[in-house]
């Protein structure tokens, strides 16, 4: 057999014509590729606000509110701040709950200054049609 293409930038070509016996057999491809990469992100999401015990931006109570808009199991979160959008991981702010499965969780008890910043957070899900291993 010879393939006209077989490489992970274009995929994968069998022409006839390039055949002995002028036959492609049917071939699937997979590919596989970072976790970081295959992978479809949800919206932007805030249902809390940093007053009272802190900003709650669970997974638990994001998914009642937002039905259907989270997949059932993310496997990435990105957190920001709501008005300078500097990542979570960058503010210095110590959190409860930082995952993608149980989302973010930052107490004000826990802060220096005693107040959490405002978070929006969104969830990394596999794409339609992606197998992440």
């Amino acid at each position: 057999m010879s393939f006209f293409v077989s490489d992970t930038t274009v995929g994968f070509v069998c022409r006839k014509d390039d055949q002995k016996d002028k036959t492609c057999s049917d071939y699937r491809v997979r590919f596989r590729c970072p976790s970081s990469f295959c992978v479809c992100w949800s919206n932007w999401f805030d249902r809390d606000d940093p007053s009272g015990t802190g900003d709650w931006e669970d997974l638990t109570n994001l998914k009642k509110e937002n039905n259907g808009k989270i997949c059932d199991t993310p496997v990435q979160i990105e957190a920001v701040t709501t008005d300078t959008s500097t990542p979570a991981t960058l503010t210095g702010q110590t959190f409860e709950k930082y995952s993608p499965t149980e989302g973010l969780v930052c107490l004000n008890k826990a802060q220096k200054n005693s107040i959490c910043r405002d978070y929006k957070v969104r969830f990394g899900c596999p794409c339609p049609g992606t197998t992440i291993i």
